[in-house]
Parts: structure tokens; sequence; C-alpha cells
């Protein structure tokens, strides 16, 4: 790694920090366009299972169909154990069904469909489930189908993986209907002796209730990681975008120089000195941008490399608001140290911690607006050193600053362009390299402090 004399080198650190700001897909779990995505993804399979279930439902008729006939014995009487009357009521309600089905289906081609697509799911559900037991209380029975329940609430958790609270509605409706069926109105379910009743109902709810919590639970579980997918497929997207941002602007100027050159009569060309210093910052800048992406995944592999010491905090801090002093005239800012000279020594390496200075004090100065005073300060709590980079800044909300020390994370400042998001994150991993802790708080308009922990020199 090349090493430049300290304002130079600090000139070219500003330009790839991080931003205070967070990618809207990150920001916010359920960004609109998770939303969005997932109104289209819960229409698409709710399609996918009315087609399904009327499939299935059409050949549960046309089996009880083929029933009716072998309901009768050789001697022409009916069969006690089949009932042609059960056999077309259940064609009554397999009908009811089917219509209910169409009916959602219809919904679901109506403008404006995605918007609503949880009355969709509900009445999905309704006419597949709570449509056969408002049939059966209408001729004073309870429908006590559990292996059905089981199979539509598993089938349903498998192809709509969304939206648990949904599912859970559904099932406690159903639930309710029944209970209310059979304790409100008095309705046994037939076939079923009147001594097993209340162990049976006791069995049913049990069983129903863990099998509801397990679909549940699987719906929960299988949402967080679609949401963590769809976050990290954003992130991916604006970080792609980052890099080609990065890389194009100063191979575009490097172009544009190259090109705007006049050749004398001799064919010979002469450059100026800022023409050769454009050239060489745009260039240097694309390996820092390189050194950057490669530096964070060698930590990862092999972590970082410290060469920890007693270290007085003092001087490093006074001798890193002395370098930056130049980059903060440039924007009317001062930077102030505030460490007390008698501190103890703490444990680390001198050329670690101050990359993580320049990170903090080169981010605020960097994203907020002319004129913002900073402060470095350090004091013992515990058994280590609170460290300190204040600002009277903009701020930033507490959204961001639950993620302003992940990797690529960072945002579109008006007089910065896009950049990796990598400088806090680095950070992070310097500080817990030594065994310390590092955090933000801030409030928007009241300032921001980067606040990070040492420990002491034993």
């Amino acid at each position: 790694m090349a090493f430049f004399a300290p304002q130079e080198r600090l000139r070219r650190l500003l330009p790839r920090q991080v931003s205070l700001k967070r990618p809207t897909a990150a920001a916010v779990p359920l960004s609109k366009e998770y939303r969005a995505w997932r109104q289209q993804f819960v229409c698409d399979r709710i399609r996918l299972a009315i087609w399904i279930s009327m499939a299935l439902l059409a050949i549960l008729a046309l089996l009880n169909l083929g029933l009716i006939l072998p309901a009768l014995n050789r001697s022409g009487e009916q069969d006690p154990s089949l009932n042609s009357d059960r056999i077309l009521f259940s064609l009554c309600i397999l009908a009811a069904q089917e219509l209910g089905l169409l009916l959602n289906l219809l919904f679901l081609r109506r403008r404006g469909a995605l918007q609503h697509s949880h009355l969709a799911f509900l009445g999905f559900s309704a006419a597949v489930l709570l449509v056969p037991q408002v049939q059966h209380m209408l001729i004073g029975e309870t429908a006590l189908d559990l292996f059905d329940w089981i199979v539509f609430f598993m089938l349903q958790a498998v192809l709509i993986p969304v939206k648990w609270r949904w599912h859970l509605i559904v099932q406690m409706s159903l639930l309710s209907l029944t209970l209310f069926s059979v304790l409100g109105l008095d309705f046994d379910p037939p076939s079923l002796p009147d001594p097993m009743q209340g162990p049976i109902y006791t069995f049913v709810v049990v069983l129903a209730a863990c099998i509801f919590f397990v679909a549940d639970l699987g719906v929960y579980l299988y949402e967080r990681l679609l949401i963590r997918e769809f976050e990290l497929r954003q992130q991916l997207q604006l970080f792609l975008h980052a890099v080609s941002h990065d890389l194009r602007n100063p191979v575009t100027g490097t172009l544009m120089l190259l090109k705007n050159l006049h050749r004398d009569d001799q064919g010979q060309i002469t450059l100026s000195q800022p023409v050769i210093n454009q050239v060489i910052d745009s260039q240097e800048r694309q390996l820092q941008l390189i050194h950057s992406l490669l530096e964070v995944h060698s930590q990862e592999i092999r972590g970082i490399q410290l060469q920890r010491q007693p270290l007085p905090l003092a001087p490093l801090v006074q001798a890193i608001a002395q370098d930056l002093q130049p980059l903060a005239y440039q924007v009317q800012a001062t930077v102030t140290s505030l460490v007390p000279s008698d501190l103890p020594p703490a444990m680390a390496d001198p050329l670690q911690l101050r990359r993580v200075y320049e990170n903090m004090v080169a981010n605020a100065l960097q994203y907020n607006r002319p004129g913002v005073c900073i402060h470095l300060n350090a004091q013992v709590r515990g058994n280590g050193l609170y460290c300190s980079v204040s600002d009277n800044g903009q701020g930033i909300g507490q959204a961001e600053s639950r993620q302003i020390f992940e990797r690529y994370s960072r945002g579109v400042n008006r007089r910065q362009p896009m950049h990796l998001g990598l400088g806090l994150y680095i950070c992070r991993q310097i500080i817990e390299a030594h065994g310390g802790r590092i955090g933000v708080q801030s409030e928007p308009g009241q300032g921001t402090t980067f606040w990070f922990t040492l420990p002491l020199a034993v």
C-alpha cells in the first residue's frame, strides 16, 4: 500500500467515506418495493391455490357421484353405511365451494385486486373451510374434519408463505365457528357417540392448535427469509450501481482529458502539471476503491491483524485533529481534540486507530453543512476508554443508525456521489478486533456522536 503525506492522504480519504444514509430497501424491513412484490406474489399464489382446490373438489364430486350406484346392494336395498341424501348434501357443499372459489378467481381479475390481496386470501380460505361449516350448521350439525383442516392449512402455508397473521385469522375464525356450533348451538358432529364427544372435542382443539402453530411458525420464518433475501438483492443492486458509478467517473474523466490533448506539428504532446495531477487522482481513486473491496474480503477471511501496544491517546488524537485541519478549513469546519492528557494508555494499534478516527471525522465533514464543529473526546469508563467523535450537524434518524455500520450501507448525498459504504464497516471491524464496542447516538437536527471503547493497557 502506498503512503502519502498526511494532508494528501486525507484529501484522498474523503471521497470514499460512508454516507450517513441507508439504502431505502434496508431502512424499512417492509419497504414499498417489498410490499408491491408481496401483493403480486400473494395474488399469483392464490390463483394457483384456487385452481388446485377446484381440481381436487371436482375429483371429490366425481367420487361422490360414483358412490350412489354402489349404495344399492344386490337385493335392491340401500346399504345402511351409505346414504344418498348425505351424498347429495356433500355434492351441494362441493358446489358451494366451487362457486366461492370461482367468485374469488373473478375478484382477482378485477382492476385493483393487488391492493386487496388480503381479501382474496380470506375469501379463498372462507370458500374452502367456512362454507362447509355454515352449511352443516344450517341442518343442525357441526363439521369436524380435522384431517381436511390439517391438509388445507399445510397446503396454504406452503403455497402462500407470507403474512402469518392472515393464516392465524382464518384458523381462529374456523375454530371459533366450530366452538360456537358445538357450545353455543349444541350441534353435534354426525356419527359421533355422545360419550366420546367431550374427549374428541378436546383432542381436536388441542391438535388443531398445535398444527396451526406449526404452520404459522413456518410461514413467519419463511417470510423473514424472503424479506432478508429481498434486502440483500436490493443492497447488491445498489452496490453494483455504486461500484459502476465510482469506477466510471475517474475513467470517464481520464478519457476526456486524453481526447482533448492537442499534438504539435512534430506529433509531440505536452502535458501540464494540473492535467497530470488529474490523471493521477483518477487512477488513485480507482485503486482505492479496489483496495477497499479487497481489504474487506481479506479481513473477513483472515481477520484484522493488529499491532497493539500501550498507546497514549491524547497525542494521537491531537495529531489527527491537526492533520484534518486543511480538510476542515475547506468547509469552514473545526476539529477540536478534548482528550485529557492524563488519561491512562489504551492497548491499541495506532495505525488502525488512526483509520477509525479519520473515517469518522471525514464522514462528519462530508455529510454535514459547512461550519460544523467536531469534538474528539475520551474518558475512562469501567475497565476501558470511552472515545467519542461528536458534531453539531444535521444528525441522522433512528432507522439509519441501526444499519450505519453494516457493509455497503450508504446513500446519496447532494454534494457527493454514491460510494461503496465500507468506511464505517471497517471501523466496526477494527474496534471489535480490539475487543471493544462501537455505536452511534443521533437525532435529526441534534447532531451525531460516534463512540467506541478500547481496552486499557495493563
